[in-house]
């Protein structure tokens, strides 16, 4: 019994430490247009996204290309000036997925590139947002979009996404939805929050 007092109060504060650190990151704002079978349809505003491109396999890209990122809001930038953290951390890359017309992006043979994402605060624009000095960062403007959201527990690993992705991809061609974009992955907490209380989501633009 003092076993079993003891793991609810180590799993209980875990999920104390993971709210706390998820309350203490911005994220973007949307409209929730509605709640289908199985998955969200949002309405996201405009936003500055900071990303890189790093080869290899999935969580050795993911791994690499947030170390880059990291160091780009923690200081590595023309104005040395340090970046507001934000959630989710985005992944994307052609994946092996036959997707609804039109297919924007097809994968390229033995591709393990992937496209790492951090979300600038809001408030940036490309002009205010600091230059990056290391080449590998990209600065980008997102525009208003709409997306279906598929939401997931756990950790977030290759296999699971591209079965998360098949999953949502059955679900909108079920529904007649026009995908427009390769499926993104997002990932919402950081490294030390346990499986049990992890958000990840599949994230796609649709018409």
């Amino acid at each position: 019994m003092a076993k079993m007092a003891a793991t609810k109060i180590v799993v209980a504060a875990a999920a104390l430490i993971s709210a706390a650190g998820c309350a203490s990151v911005s994220t973007p704002r949307y409209a929730l247009l509605s709640e289908e079978k199985g998955y969200e349809i949002r309405e996201y505003g405009g936003y500055i996204v900071a990303e890189t491109t790093v080869p290899g396999p999935y969580r050795d890209a993911m791994y690499a290309g947030f170390r880059i990122l990291f160091d780009y809001i923690s200081g590595n930038n023309e104005a040395a000036q340090k970046v507001e953290m934000t959630a989710p951390v985005l992944e994307e890359r052609p994946v092996a997925i036959a997707m609804t017309a039109p297919v924007l992006q097809e994968q390229e043979a033995d591709s393990e590139r992937h496209t790492v994402a951090f979300i600038a605060p809001e408030g940036y624009t490309l002009d205010t947002i600091p230059v990056p000095k290391d080449p590998r960062v990209r600065i980008r403007e997102v525009p208003a979009h709409k997306v279906a959201a598929l939401r997931f527990g756990g950790w977030a690993d290759a296999e699971k996404v591209r079965h998360r992705s098949s999953e949502l991809k059955k679900m909108l061609e079920r529904d007649g939805r026009t995908v427009l974009s390769p499926f993104r992955s997002a990932q919402y907490n950081p490294p030390w929050t346990p499986p049990p209380f992890r958000r990840n989501e599949i994230l796609v633009e649709i018409e």
